[in-house]
């Protein structure tokens, strides 16, 4: 397995993390929200398993540059929802968060170096993918690990 391949599969471990944390509670006012998320977590674990697989041994930046916006936007899904879960769930979709930004910051550093072969304005924007997605996924983690006590009413 690659390197590339190992960081996104840490994505694919988080999406499942997230995925099992949210199962609503029935009757809860929250429970077709959770069963959102749920699935959302579901459909970004399905993508980032196929950016795995074609990440292989020589992954092009485009692909790693789309996981780490995936690795990103998983990060801010379950940070923005773990206060929301059963306190027994809560602590897997923070989890689930910072193994998420960690698989971001692994990756962003792989699409710089990959992009410099690449035209300027595509080198760019890959560039630009990876940075946005770096401080998303970075900015969940700190987000995951506040006591929901402190966080501003939603």
């Amino acid at each position: 397995m690659s390197d590339a391949s190992a960081q996104i599969s840490d994505g694919v471990r988080a999406a499942g993390l997230l995925e099992e944390a949210c199962h609503p509670v029935p009757g809860s006012p929250d429970a077709s929200r959770i069963e959102v998320v749920r699935e959302l977590a579901r459909d970004l674990g399905r993508q980032l398993a196929t950016l795995s697989d074609l990440a292989g041994e020589d992954a092009t930046s485009d692909v790693l540059a789309e996981a780490a916006i995936c690795c990103a936007d998983l990060a801010t899904l379950a940070a923005c929802n773990a206060p929301d879960l059963p306190p027994d769930a809560a602590p897997r979709a923070a989890s689930a968060a910072r193994l998420a930004a960690g698989a971001v910051g692994a990756l962003g550093p792989m699409v710089e170096s990959k992009s410099a072969d690449l035209g300027d304005g595509h080198a760019e924007n890959l560039l630009r993918d990876a940075r946005s997605a770096g401080w998303r996924a970075g900015f969940a983690a700190r987000l995951a690990e506040e006591p929901s006590a402190e966080r501003p009413p939603g």
